[in-house]
């Protein structure tokens, strides 16, 4: 009996943690499965910098071409799009290029310190039925130029 008592004691003592793990964690797995997207894959000039806008849900512009499994955005020369798609919600693991007339880039959206080239991406409703979707490209100091001018915000870098 000493041995069937110490096994449901280690089988308890394994499976609480197990347990507490999936009450907490599971909600936020399980979103990441059902709320997945089509991912979209970015078209961005080749060379810009500076703010991209997106405008979805515009009953005049065409809607966003596929690409595979991918929603192709082609941004304009003056980083704006507008398409009567409706931006997709939930999760999807996006693209950027730099587009030239042959060649694609691949942007990096790594983060800070990383190299990344995509910053401070957001959608918001754009005060009619659609939304709008705007996102920085340039490396980080061109990105910490744009929104702290005067050099004040801290760096982690450096």
């Amino acid at each position: 009996m000493g041995k069937a008592r110490a096994g449901t004691l280690a089988l308890i003592v394994v499976s609480l943690p197990v347990l507490v793990g999936v009450f907490l964690y599971g909600p936020f797995v399980l979103d990441l499965f059902l709320h997945r997207r089509p991912p979209s894959r970015f078209l961005i000039p080749s060379g810009y910098v500076g703010w991209v806008r997106v405008d979805y849900r515009v009953a005049t512009a065409p809607p966003l071409p596929r690409e595979g499994k991918y929603l192709l955005v082609k941004v304009a020369r003056d980083g704006s799009l507008q398409t009567s798609t409706d931006l997709p919600s939930g999760w999807g693991r996006d693209q950027f290029f730099y587009d030239s007339a042959n060649t694609r880039q691949v942007l990096s959206n790594a983060g800070w310190c990383k190299g990344g080239m995509i910053w401070g991406e957001m959608s918001e409703p754009n005060g009619s039925s659609g939304t709008e979707q705007k996102f920085f490209v340039g490396n980080e100091d061109q990105f910490r130029m744009e929104v702290d001018p005067a050099g004040k915000m801290y760096s982690p870098c450096g």
